[in-house]
C-alpha cells in the first residue's frame, strides 16, 4: 500500500517478471493476482523477446495492482540482457548490444541492464548471461540486485538442496563491484539503480519431488523497487505509466529486501539553507546542506559520496553536514545481509563535482 511522506507518495513493487509467455510459469493474469495478494502496488513484466502480453492488451490495473508491460532484449549469443519498456515493438534478434540500446534511446524507450554483474562457472549447465559489451552505455538503469542471479551464483552441488528448500537465505545484496561501477555511471549522468526479482518460478527435480525455485510470491516478498511519486499514482493507465517510468529515469527510486522490515519507512533527503531535495534529486548549493537517514528500525548504515564510504554507523537515523561537491547515496545492512540501498542526491553542479573528484584524484595521487 502507498505510503506518504511530506509531499510525497510512495509505491512499491516488482520489476522484471516473467510469464508463460516466455519462459515464466503461470499466466499474466495468475502472476497479477499474487502480486496484488502480496501488496505490490506494481508489477512490471519482461517476457523474453516477446510484447504479446501488452499486445492482447493486458496492461492497466489487476485489482489494485498496476501492470505494465516491456520485454527482455539480448545479443545472439545470449548476453547483455536489457529490459526495455515503451518501446514502439520487439527490436530485430540480429541487434547487437550497441544497437539496441540506442534503438531504446532513439525510441524513448525506457532501457535497464539484467543482471550485468553475473559471475559464475561452478556449474557449467547455468553460464552466466553477464553484460559485456560498455562501448555504449548509454542506458537509464541498471539492476543492482537481481534475486535469481545472487541465487544462482551461490548455487553448488553441494548446497544445491538447502538452496532449493530456502531460497531466500542466499540473499546478501549487490556487489561492491556492480555498486563501484554504478557510482561511476552516475557522475557523468543519472542512471537509476533497482532492485529485480527475475522471476520464473522454475520448477526443479530432487528425486520423486518437484520444487518451484522462488515461486512467485516468494520473490514478491522478497526484493522490492520503491518509487517516490510527486502525487498519488493515477487511475488512469496512460497517466500512471508516464508516472512510473518518469520516476525510474529520474532515479527517485530505492530498492530493499523486505524480509529485514518495513523500507517504507525509509527516507533520504537533503536540506539546504531555503530548500529540499528527495533521492533522485539535486541541490546545488554546498554551504549549509545537510543530509537525513530515516529508519523503522536501527541498522548498519553507510553514506557513500563519489563512489566512496564517507560514514558507517549503527543507528536508525543520521544528519550528516555535507563538506564538498558529489553524489550521495545509502546502504542499510542487517546482520551483514542489505535491507536498503537508495539512489544519489546530487549536490552541487556538475561543474563543481567533476573539480572536485580531479582535485582529489590528484591529491591521492
Amino acid at each position: 500500500m502507498p505510503r506518504q511522506h511530506g509531499d510525497w507518495w510512495y509505491y512499491s513493487g516488482v520489476i522484471h517478471v516473467h510469464t508463460t509467455e516466455s519462459d515464466g510459469t503461470k499466466t499474466l493474469e495468475e502472476v497479477a493476482k499474487i502480486g496484488e495478494d502480496c501488496g505490490c502496488d506494481f508489477l512490471l513484466f519482461a517476457d523474453h523477446m516477446t510484447l504479446s502480453n501488452r499486445e492482447a492488451g493486458k496492461e492497466g490495473y489487476h485489482g489494485r495492482c498496476l501492470v505494465l508491460i516491456g520485454y527482455e532484449h539480448n545479443d545472439v549469443e545470449d548476453k547483455n540482457h536489457f529490459l526495455v519498456f515503451d518501446s514502439p515493438g520487439v527490436y530485430p534478434n540480429e541487434m547487437n548490444a550497441y544497437e539496441y540500446v540506442a534503438a531504446a534511446r532513439r525510441d524513448g524507450a525506457l532501457g535497464i541492464m539484467a543482471h550485468p554483474d553475473e559471475v559464475r562457472d561452478r556449474m557449467a549447465q547455468y553460464p552466466p548471461y553477464e553484460w559485456t559489451d560498455w562501448s555504449n552505455d548509454d542506458v537509464d538503469g541498471i539492476e543492482l540486485w537481481n534475486q535469481m542471479s545472487e541465487w544462482m551464483e551461490r548455487l553448488t552441488k553441494a548446497n544445491r538442496v538447502v538452496m532449493i528448500w530456502s531460497p531466500r537465505k542466499s540473499m546478501y545484496g549487490p556487489t561492491e563491484r556492480v555498486f563501484r561501477k554504478w557510482d561511476e555511471l552516475n557522475l557523468q549522468r543519472k542512471c537509476v539503480g533497482i532492485a529485480s526479482a527475475d522471476a520464473h518460478a522454475f520448477p526443479v527435480g530432487l528425486g520423486p519431488f518437484t520444487f518451484r525455485i522462488f515461486p512467485y510470491k516468494t520473490h514478491f516478498r522478497t526484493l522490492r523497487t520503491h518509487l517516490i511519486l510527486p502525487e498519488p499514482l493515477s487511475t488512469d493507465l496512460e497517466v500512471a505509466r508516464r508516472q512510473v517510468y518518469g520516476a525510474l529515469r529520474d532515479c527517485r527510486a530505492f530498492g530493499s529486501n523486505i524480509r529485514w522490515g518495513d523500507a517504507d519507512a525509509f527516507e533520504f533527503y537533503a536540506t539546504g539553507s531555503s530548500s529540499k531535495a528527495m533521492i533522485g534529486g539535486q541541490l546545488d548549493e554546498v554551504d549549509n546542506t545537510h543530509l537525513h537517514i530515516r529508519l523503522a528500525d536501527p541498522a548498519d548504515l553507510k553514506l557513500v559520496g563519489n563512489g566512496r564510504t564517507i560514514l558507517e554507523t549503527t543507528s536508525d537515523h543520521l544528519d550528516f553536514a555535507v563538506e564538498h561537491p558529489g553524489i550521495y547515496r545509502v546502504e542499510a545492512w542487517k546482520k551483514g545481509r542489505c535491507w536498503i540501498f537508495s539512489n544519489h542526491i546530487r549536490i552541487g553542479s556538475r561543474s563543481e563535482i567533476d573539480s572536485w573528484m580531479k582535485a582529489h584524484e590528484n591529491r591521492s595521487s
